[in-house]
């Protein structure tokens, strides 16, 4: 037998957790004919097969089924019909012409402006895909694991029913649709990964806790052992997930709104950080008070009458941002980011605060604002928050609270309470800033510990003192996911974890224990 090869991946490709061993299957698209055309009447029909088949596969869960709903929706759109006639010469497509009319639909979203209908980008290509080109599936056993170069939502579909054990892909991102699905289905997938058609057929172990592949793995016992032991704690979280806390609250960190479906089925009280960044980069303008009150008030209508936390947006000169006046810095992480950013382009926060405060009426709503140093950028925007209240009719009651991340703001938290309501501790930068080691930064990696004392210091004193002034305060950061320090954490007198949404059975789990 050949000797195991091992193979990293990198932790933030890690998708949605879990274990596998199975045989490695390589899915292969082929063209639709080797001519590369397709008559009109002969894509009708494979429309019509594929919609057949999307209207009988996608089912057994509301989020597959409003997905199976849009893409016989856009399949049957007038619009993209209108112009795969267009571009037929003699009753016949070439594969460029589909590729065409697939791009035009894509411009069409875009300039829409909408996000909540920009996301269906994803679901346009994936349709796109299954009618320029046909997949030859191999022999897919319950278990095994399937390697793609780039994973389609359809895709997460048929695996799950063929009820493989993990999924890898070559390319992929977390916020693509497939992700979203994959995570919501509970499939171990990792992307990103390195080429493994040269290993096809043979015998797999995903471990998609940890980010690695091992190819023809030895002690195969012990990988059994440990999926059994997996499993059966899985089934167990199950029971967890309705739990609520008299004291605390396990909330989740969403940063796409796809994500809303995957953090309430797992079962959070709420949403403990919604990072609104997705909305503002990868544009030449920044997004309309419209398009970001569409989707606040989404966010906020799907937890009602549990709490929001949304953030201002978060970004620095280290992000590439047309539309913002950042300079450009040697080292942004200290510079101009956050709150410091926002009040530089004033505009950019008077918009997003309009909105917020437009869809305070519709949920539960806490702003957050970031990367505060001093009791004076809260007062700025609190007057601004003001002013454009007087403004804004329809409008319900939020709150307004800070993020912790600044050892600033740990020693002198007291100046702040009088003008927030809540704070939230986001460790990631604040155990960064403690130790003044870059968390990114491999060189520096022994320094940066967020179990260390000194950051449990930290989050304890921020806690005693927000305690005293009766407002809750919680995490937000990667300690608040990390199982075995949830008693210290409660211990310290926090209200509430903010995790990942898979992360939350785990730490209610972990919150249901400490309590005892």
């Amino acid at each position: 037998m050949p000797d195991e090869i091992r193979i990293s991946v990198n932790a933030s490709n890690i998708i949605s957790e879990g274990y596998a061993y199975g045989i490695l299957r390589c899915p292969v698209k082929s063209a639709v004919s080797s001519e590369g055309v397709i008559g009109l009447d002969e894509l009708r029909k494979r429309v019509s097969e594929l919609a057949e088949r999307i209207a009988r596969e996608y089912r057994g869960s509301a989020l597959l089924e409003e997905l199976g709903e849009v893409y016989i929706m856009i399949l049957n759109d007038p619009l993209v019909w209108e112009e795969f006639e267009k571009r037929a010469r003699e009753g016949k497509l070439s594969a460029g012409d589909i590729v065409e009319v697939r791009d035009c639909i894509i411009n069409l979203l875009v300039e829409s402006g909408n996000p909540l209908i920009m996301e269906r980008q994803d679901d346009i290509r994936d349709l796109f895909s299954s009618l320029l080109s046909e997949t030859a599936y191999p022999e897919i056993g319950k278990g095994d694991v399937v390697y793609v170069d780039e994973l389609y939502p359809s895709d997460v579909v048929r695996f799950h029913r063929a009820g493989v054990g993990a999924i890898l892909s070559r390319k992929g991102s977390p916020t693509a649709h497939a992700s979203i699905l994959a995570q919501a289905l509970e499939i171990p997938y990792m992307c990103n990964v390195p080429p493994l058609d040269e290993y096809c057929g043979m015998r797999v172990f995903v471990d998609a806790l940890h980010g690695e592949i091992r190819i023809n793995p030895a002690n195969i016992e012990d990988i059994k052992s440990l999926l059994r032991e997996y499993e059966a704690e899985k089934e167990s979280l199950r029971k967890y997930s309705g739990m609520r806390f008299e004291n605390v609250k396990v909330m989740a960190n969403i940063g796409f709104l796809a994500e809303v479906d995957v953090a309430k089925k797992k079962g959070a009280d709420g949403v403990g950080l919604f990072r609104t960044e997705f909305l503002f980069l990868n544009r030449a303008h920044p997004p309309t008070e419209k398009e970001q009150f569409l989707v606040y008030k989404r966010v906020l209508e799907a937890f009602y009458p549990d709490m929001v936390i949304i953030r201002l947006l978060d970004v620095g000169g280290d992000k590439e941002v047309p539309y913002l006046r950042l300079p450009k810095e040697s080292n942004p992480f200290l510079g101009v980011r956050g709150i410091r950013a926002l009040m530089r382009n004033e505009e950019i926060l008077r918009a997003q605060l309009r909105a917020l405060i437009k869809a305070s009426a519709y949920g539960n709503l806490g702003i957050l604002i970031p990367m505060v140093s001093k009791p004076g950028e809260v007062e700025y925007v609190r007057r601004l928050i003001e002013e454009i209240s007087g403004t804004v009719e329809a409008r319900g009651s939020f709150k307004v609270g800070i993020m912790v991340e600044v050892p600033s703001v740990v020693f002198s938290i007291e100046k702040f309470t009088d003008y927030i309501d809540f704070a939230s501790i986001g460790t990631n930068d604040l155990t960064q800033y403690i130790f003044a080691a870059d968390r990114m930064n491999p060189e520096v990696s022994e320094y940066y510990s967020d179990e260390d004392d000194a950051v449990l210091a930290a989050i304890k004193l921020v806690a005693e003192k927000m305690g005293e002034a009766g407002k809750p305060v919680g995490i937000c950061g990667e300690l608040a996911g990390k199982r075995h320090m949830v008693e210290k954490l409660l211990g310290t007198g926090v209200t509430s974890l903010s995790v990942a949404p898979a992360k939350v059975p785990r730490i209610k789990k972990a919150v249901y224990e400490a309590l005892g």
